[in-house]
């Protein structure tokens, strides 16, 4: 999942083993009855109508003697080799769409959650080490254990069962002692079929292990999430006001990479860099030139006084990034987990209830709508799919970024203006709608 690791500039002090990051990356899945049209050379067409082939007819079942059952097992392999191929270039042909924020199913949330607490810094503490602010933090930061999903045919009668596989790992930082833990929304779904991992263990520094913890919520956008493991007596982290950092403060990540705990330090460079372009994460992000690696997603940042004051996220050095790290400060991550303890999801955000991608060629460029929801407000409107956006309430958006990021200055139940192109016949006709904003629930 992350091809282009950083360079580490502070070499890193393994603490003690323990049990890589899903290897996955987040696929966009049109509903079957409208697969992702293919582009054009005349720029873009409605999506043709997809019709599946109708299957060819079985032949009677005959008796096999001893040749033909040894046959048949081979071509049993053949077949499955042949369905798990087919299932992946599936995988890879559905990648190229972008999700816009459309409603879906949510998790229910937690009745009395904690809410995430933030300690002021007193203004005479002293710095901590580097070890004094790892060992005060060796018991909050938590290794998570990914599994996934794997089904198996038994030899010889084709049985088909589903089995746990362990797919990666992950780090975690404890937020209450109850078992309230934040980590990554990659760490605990599945971006292959967009779907909460079905099996996630935390391991504690001590060793101890608490198996299947539940996913309260998690959001996309933001790269966050939260799950919660049944204990009563776990150490939290003490978290810090990410809004005092400087440029140039030292900082410290810990988390779990190759399976080992192990400590970077660095200092901050970048106060509010916006990764969106390059991620899609809907929120500003600390830059720091500590080695951020597969497996610190999702682990603390501190500061000097050991003080959680950011979330490590790999995934967006997955981007390209070289040579520095990013992390989700705390103040901005508090109002997502606390929304999502709340309620499961992040409440009000706006959507369209479709999916698409940015389009451009030499005369147009906008959002290129792949799929309308069931439930998008789109449905009561002249848009239909193949359509290009190009601008909400008179401001033209070229992008996908462009347009999330127009939409955004709206709350949910507002009113937009969409301007929309359309190809038809080698003509292309402007048409405008209106559309009212529903709320993007869960992802």
């Amino acid at each position: 999942m992350f091809p282009n690791d950083p360079q580490e500039n502070k070499p890193e002090q393994p603490v003690t083993p323990a049990p890589s990051e899903p290897q996955t990356e987040q696929p966009v899945t049109p509903p079957e009855s409208q697969p992702t049209p293919p582009y054009d050379p005349y720029g873009w067409h409605t999506p043709p109508t997809y019709s599946a082939p109708t299957p060819s007819p079985q032949p009677p079942v005959k008796k096999p003697n001893g040749a033909k059952i040894a046959i048949a097992v081979i071509g049993v392999l053949c077949a499955v080799t042949i369905i798990a191929l087919s299932v992946l270039v599936g995988l890879l042909y559905r990648n190229g769409g972008t999700l816009f924020p459309a409603p879906t199913d949510t998790d229910s949330g937690t009745i009395n959650a904690p809410t995430l607490q933030i300690t002021e810094l007193d203004e005479d503490a002293e710095g901590l080490t580097t070890t004094e602010i790892v060992d005060r933090n060796l018991d909050s930061t938590v290794l998570l254990t990914i599994y996934s999903s794997a089904s198996s045919n038994a030899f010889p009668f084709g049985q088909t069962t589903e089995q746990e596989v362990k797919s990666g790992s992950a780090s975690g930082i404890v937020m209450s002692a109850d078992g309230y833990i934040i980590t990554n929304w990659h760490c605990v779904v599945n971006e292959s079929t967009n779907e909460v991992f079905p099996r996630i263990d935390v391991t504690m520094y001590d060793g101890t292990v608490y198996e299947y913890a539940e996913v309260i919520g998690h959001d996309s956008s933001t790269d966050l999430a939260v799950i919660k493991v049944d204990a009563t007596d776990l150490k939290p982290a003490e978290f810090g006001n990410s809004d005092n950092l400087k440029m140039g403060n030292k900082v410290v990540a810990l988390g779990y990479p190759s399976e080992e705990l192990s400590v970077t330090q660095g200092i901050v460079s970048g106060l509010a860099r916006d990764v969106y372009e390059d991620t899609g994460y809907a929120i500003k992000c600390l830059q720091i030139d500590a080695a951020i690696n597969p497996g610190n997603s999702g682990g603390p940042l501190f500061n000097a006084a050991g003080q959680v004051i950011a979330v490590n996220s790999a995934k967006i050095v997955a981007s390209g990034y070289e040579g520095i790290g990013f992390s989700i400060p705390i103040n901005e991550a508090k109002v997502i987990i606390d929304d999502i303890l709340k309620n499961g999801y992040v409440t009000g955000r706006v959507a369209l209830g479709i999916t698409g991608q940015t389009y451009s060629d030499s005369h147009y460029r906008g959002f290129l709508i792949y799929t309308i929801e069931n439930d998008s407000p789109m449905n009561n409107t002249e848009a239909k799919r193949g359509d290009l956006i190009t601008a909400v309430d008179g401001v033209v958006v070229e992008s996908y970024a462009e347009l999330r990021s127009e939409l955004a200055k709206h709350k949910v139940g507002d009113t937009v203006t969409l301007k929309l192109l359309r190809s038809e016949n080698r003509q292309v006709r402007e048409f405008s709608v209106s559309v009212k904003l529903a709320e993007a629930k869960g992802k």
